[in-house]
């Protein structure tokens, strides 16, 4: 114990001080000249002050250190806070999809979209057109069931043509989609990391509305939830699998 006392005693210091008590008593006593004590004592203050500039840097970067550190911890709180799965209501679903939307990166895939629910432009505007200007988004890949062809040539490629980063969105995938689930996929802030906005549009998460059903609810997947890797899985195989007949090439097959 009393050698970690003795450590805690900044000896330079008090080293110093006799140093120059001592060039103040030799002068004073004639035993060196002025000149000669003066400039012992300054140097001593020289040493001093370097000391406590070298002390200053060591506290800048031990600052440094601790607002790092603080960041990290509250990066991790925030992981730790963050829900997998949110579910969103009526009143903040257009802000959520606005947010979900402006946050995307690269390659930007929808499954199951339905193209009959952009026949109005209002839908288009706040649907399709935030992917389109972003400008982080390079491509969008809309996976459609083979029924949906009729709509895309007929409500979505007129207004399509009229945005002027069409180029983004090709003509979709078509694909033999069963269920009533529909989500987008893509990475988020781009970290490599995918998450999902699903909508189900089966009651009670959907409502019919101008012939389509429209979601009631989105649901927001994290990257961090065990679901995450099955919708990509889900949203692969269908990019993957054979492109679907229309119903008039199958009617025409069928008939041959």
């Amino acid at each position: 114990m009393w050698f970690r006392r003795l450590l805690r005693i900044e000896w330079d210091v008090i080293a110093g001080i006799i140093a120059a008590l001592l060039a103040m008593l030799l002068s004073f006593m004639g035993l060196v000249s002025e000149r000669v004590g003066l400039g012992i004592v300054l140097l001593l203050c020289a040493l001093l002050l370097t000391r406590d500039l070298r002390a200053e840097a060591r506290e800048i970067r031990m600052f440094d250190k601790l607002d790092l550190i603080k960041r990290h911890v509250v990066d991790v709180s925030v992981a730790l806070k963050q829900p997998e799965i949110q579910l969103i209501g009526p009143k903040k679903m257009r802000h959520a999809y606005s947010t979900f939307v402006s946050a995307l990166y690269g390659e930007v895939c929808w499954f199951n979209a339905c193209c009959r629910m952009f026949r109005r432009q209002e839908i288009f505007d706040l649907a399709l057109r935030p992917l389109l200007d972003n400008p982080n988004v390079t491509s969008i890949r809309l996976l459609c069931r083979p029924e949906e062809r009729a709509a895309w040539h007929a409500d979505v490629l007129p207004k399509l043509r009229q945005c002027e980063n069409q180029a983004k969105l090709p003509e979709p995938s078509w694909a033999a989609i069963q269920g009533g689930v529909s989500f987008l996929i893509g990475d988020i802030d781009g970290d490599g990391r995918n998450e999902a906005l699903v909508s189900i549009l089966d009651e009670p998460f959907a409502v019919s509305s101008h012939g389509t059903n429209a979601p009631r609810y989105l649901i927001r997947v994290f990257s961090t939830c065990d679901l995450m890797p099955h919708i990509e899985e889900v949203a692969r195989y269908a990019m993957n699998a054979p492109e679907a007949p229309s119903e008039l090439d199958a009617r025409g097959h069928h008939e041959a």
